[in-house]
């Protein structure tokens, strides 16, 4: 694959959703995973935080493969966010 320049809309369209669907993939099966166990409204965020980092990983990614890595990433940094903001609302600043 060289720059795109000789695709056509059709190639170009294509290859656009394959790397949409890896950017998001990974994403999407952490957000399954929370709705299994009960977490509605973190699976909406999750969701919806996914489905943007995966719009701009598909328009700036060169290759599905690329995205694939990016999507990963961004499912890694998705489920720490969601650890850490449970640790802050779980753990006790002051203790009153």
């Amino acid at each position: 694959m060289a720059d795109g320049v000789l695709l056509s809309g059709k190639e170009r369209l294509r290859s656009f959703w394959l790397k949409f669907a890896a950017g998001i993939g990974p994403s999407l099966v952490l957000v399954v995973g929370a709705a299994a166990f009960g977490g509605g409204s973190v699976a909406y965020v999750m969701a919806v935080l996914g489905l943007l980092v995966g719009f701009v990983i598909a328009t700036s990614a060169r290759k599905p493969r690329g995205a694939l890595v990016a999507g990963i990433a961004v499912a890694l940094c998705l489920l720490l966010l969601q650890i850490v903001v449970a640790w802050f609302i779980t753990h006790p600043i002051e203790k009153s």
